[in-house]
């Protein structure tokens, strides 16, 4: 009877261990149209289809400065639909003490690697046209092991700069008035065709440590950046108001802008004027007859750089009888929750 109280006591004394939490994590993109590939989505939340890559480096005693183990290394994480939570395929359980640094990258793509000493790192080609957009981002996130959050936030931010390109007439350029017995009337359309910018950088190595870019100022392109067979009609409101025409938005890499980086344009009035007799209505003359324009705007007049995760909209201003189109820019962050204004609205 004594052992046995013997053994019981001893058995009480062993503790349990503790169990470890499962690593899960959750991601937005903080300025974001977060990634989603071949397409640019206003919106902070990062997209649920779209897996990305996370390196950890664990030190166990806290000091960033010592050398570092690694604990994930180039881990695609997706969302777990049915649990709703983002998660690596392969299980990972915290470390019970010291610190986690996490790396994260998106998209998954042979140009884009991750590792401890630059992060993120990406060899970028900037395409001649808008068919290929693709978002680059990248996150880094500090947790103490012993106080781990429920789950690791991942927030990324892009790492290219975002260009918005709308479109007006200077002006209502349609008008009629009155001369003796006679009506003049003119009826004038400004419609927009094309606008390309030249001189771009194309090519490009980011870096997440130290952030930044490395570029050869001489790799540059010509973009397209709207072209219609039709054209897009430039209207007024009804106060003879001209409205301002969202063209496109497009991804570029961050850059200081040359001396011959430049936006070339192309539009055209369509104009019909006639001539009616007040007193019986008819229609004495009707012609009708096209007036092409074409126009050359340096960035150097507006903007200096394009910065990371910014927005840059570019407003385009054209006109005809002699007005010279004009070029604005308003810099705001991604999803415009601060502005800089620069030139007018």
């Amino acid at each position: 009877m004594l052992m046995v109280l013997v053994l019981a006591s001893c058995t009480s004394n062993i503790s349990d261990p503790v169990p470890q939490d499962k690593m899960v994590f959750s991601a937005v993109a903080s300025h974001s149209i977060a990634l989603q590939r071949k397409s640019i989505i206003t919106t902070t939340n990062y997209p649920l289809d779209e897996p990305f890559v996370v390196e950890a480096v664990h030190y166990p005693n806290g000091d960033e400065s010592a050398k570092g183990e690694t604990f994930m290394a180039n881990e695609p994480i997706s969302y777990d639909f049915e649990n709703m939570l983002w998660k690596s395929d392969s299980v990972f359980f915290w470390p019970e003490r010291g610190k986690l640094v996490f790396y994260a990258g998106s998209p998954i793509l042979p140009n884009v690697t991750i590792g401890p000493e630059k992060g993120v790192e990406a060899d970028w080609s900037i395409p001649d046209n808008d068919a290929t957009q693709t978002d680059l981002c990248f996150a880094k996130t500090v947790e103490t092991c012993e106080m781990h959050p429920e789950a690791v936030p991942i927030v990324f931010i892009h790492a290219l700069s975002q260009i918005c390109l709308k479109a007006r007439t200077i002006q209502n350029y349609s008008h009629s008035y009155t001369e003796g017995n006679f009506i003049q009337s003119n009826v004038v359309n400004i419609v927009l065709d094309s606008v390309k910018v030249h001189g771009i950088v194309s090519k490009g190595h980011f870096t997440q440590i130290p952030r930044g870019w490395s570029y050869d100022p001489a790799d540059t392109v010509s973009y397209t950046v709207f072209r219609s067979k039709e054209g897009l009609n430039l209207k007024v409101d009804r106060y003879d108001n001209p409205e301002l025409e969202r063209l496109t938005t497009i991804l570029l890499i961050p850059q200081i802008l040359s001396e011959d980086a430049c936006l070339e344009e192309w539009h055209h009035a369509e104009v019909r004027t006639s001539l009616t007799d007040a007193s019986t209505g008819q229609i004495v003359s009707d012609l009708s007859y096209t007036i092409p324009q074409t126009s050359v705007i340096y960035f150097s007049e507006i903007c200096e750089k394009w910065i990371m995760d910014f927005k840059y909209t570019l407003r385009l201003a054209v006109g005809i009888n002699g007005d010279k189109s004009t070029l604005a820019v308003a810099v705001t962050d991604w999803t415009e929750t601060k502005e800089i204004i620069l030139g007018d609205e």
